[in-house]
């Protein structure tokens, strides 16, 4: 969560602003440009929004709140490393969280976007191939920033797919992985 301090409420204002000295006081570093703004403390992007004619603005107004609610489910859902609200809930009827009384977390776009999982690739067969050299992987990795001893800047890595057997070939020029794959 991001905290703002020492701020100033005026109520007639309809917008909120943020002091860049005021961030750059509390260590935050901003960056203005290409119709985009970003506020990051370290290597965290605190905030970021878009250029909205002269102004720039937040693009999504849930990224800052207008005050921090001190003992409010979500808060202590962070707090808690993103705990389950069942978990929560039962610490809540132990007493071990203070303060609070009822437990509404709701959605969590960190707590769904963690849970997503990566989709494998098509895998074209199931099973290894069982003929020896029926089926060939290969790769060609270069040119090296040094040569090797011989003066090869390139390698070549042939696996077969029934043995698992590999064999690298070290190369001088790249047009060579024809005749080493032919030999």
């Amino acid at each position: 969560m991001w905290t703002l301090n020492n701020v100033r409420h005026i109520l007639a204002l309809k917008k909120n602003l943020i002091s860049i000295g005021q961030l750059d006081d509390e260590g935050h570093y901003t960056t203005f440009g290409d119709g985009h703004w970003k506020v990051m403390k370290c290597n965290l992007v605190v905030a970021r929004g878009k250029k909205q004619g002269s102004l720039y603005m937040i693009v999504n107004e849930d990224m800052i709140s207008i005050a921090e609610v001190g003992n409010s489910s979500s808060l202590w859902h962070k707090r808690l490393g993103h705990m389950s609200e069942k978990g929560m809930k039962f610490m809540v009827s132990k007493g071990k969280i203070p303060n609070l009384k009822h437990v509404d977390v709701g959605p969590c776009e960190h707590c769904i976007f963690g849970k997503q999982k990566k989709v494998s690739f098509y895998k074209i067969s199931k099973s290894s191939k069982v003929e020896r050299l029926e089926l060939v992987h290969t790769d060609v990795w270069g040119p090296a920033l040094v040569k090797y001893l011989g003066g090869s800047q390139y390698y070549v890595t042939f696996i077969d797919d029934s043995t698992r057997k590999v064999w690298v070939y070290f190369l001088k020029n790249k047009s060579d992985v024809f005749s080493v794959f032919e030999d």
